[in-house]
């Protein structure tokens, strides 16, 4: 495709796999702890894509199942006229195609989009399925990843048809909080941001010019710092209370 940037068809060594600091926050960690030479050989290679480039297209088959090795991405829906929905976001050690795992290939009813610079490691699509039903606790992690995916699906329905565009944001905020501390990757309560306010608005079901007075309310009352794509949240309990989150 002409929007990577540098495809490494040379697979991974074990060591590199096991060294990966997402590791064990993916969906195949126990699989590698188990077998690290067995999942390096099902690597088929790694591919780079540049800042809003196109990862894989609406009706593209996807030939591998691939994990976020680095940066963000999205996926997204257009309609007729041309305007965008954001149906969920990516980042580090995610599946970028879930439903992958438990169908035959078939056309993607979404895009998805690098948000910045990422970095997916591909595998062998027959060979990774197989390899995630290799023992109880690998089976268990699957099932562990599955409930997030689609809870976090399931949520945004809510926030889009109930609650109002400040619990809509909220709750966008909190489930990376989440997400992304889950994996390590916050320090404290400070992580990546690297969404732009047409992000925001298109995946919250709101207009550009609203989501920034929503962005600059949360700033204004002390909820959150947002400079140099680096989200801080200054007030989680207050931020929870909007979000009516349990």
């Amino acid at each position: 495709m002409e929007d990577i940037l540098s495809p490494d068809n040379a697979g991974a060594s074990p060591a590199e796999c096991v060294a990966c600091a997402l590791a064990q926050y993916t969906v195949y960690s126990p699989t590698l702890s188990a077998d690290p030479i067995g999942l390096a050989n099902v690597r088929k290679e790694t591919r780079k894509y540049g800042s809003q480039k196109t990862i894989l297209r609406e009706g593209e088959v996807p030939d591998s199942i691939s994990t976020l090795k680095s940066g963000w991405a999205f996926r997204f829906g257009r309609l007729p006229n041309g305007r965008r929905q954001i149906y969920s976001f990516l980042i580090p050690g995610d599946i970028v195609t879930p439903e992958s795992l438990w169908r035959t290939p078939y056309p993607l009813p979404f895009s998805i989009k690098a948000l910045n610079r990422v970095e997916l490691c591909s595998f062998n699509r027959r060979a990774f399925r197989a390899a995630l039903s290799t023992s109880e606790s690998q089976e268990q992690r699957l099932a562990r990843m599955a409930q997030g995916y689609f809870g976090n699906i399931y949520r945004r329905f809510a926030d889009l048809g109930r609650r109002s565009a400040g619990g809509r944001l909220a709750q966008l905020i909190l489930e990376f909080e989440r997400r992304l501390r889950h994996r390590g990757l916050t320090r404290g309560r400070t992580f990546d941001f690297p969404l732009r306010q047409d992000h925001l608005a298109d995946a919250l079901g709101l207009a550009p010019e609203y989501t920034s007075r929503t962005l600059m309310t949360f700033r204004k009352e002390g909820l959150i710092q947002l400079e140099r794509q680096q989200l801080t949240i200054l007030n989680i309990e207050a931020l929870r209370e909007i979000a009516e989150d349990e």
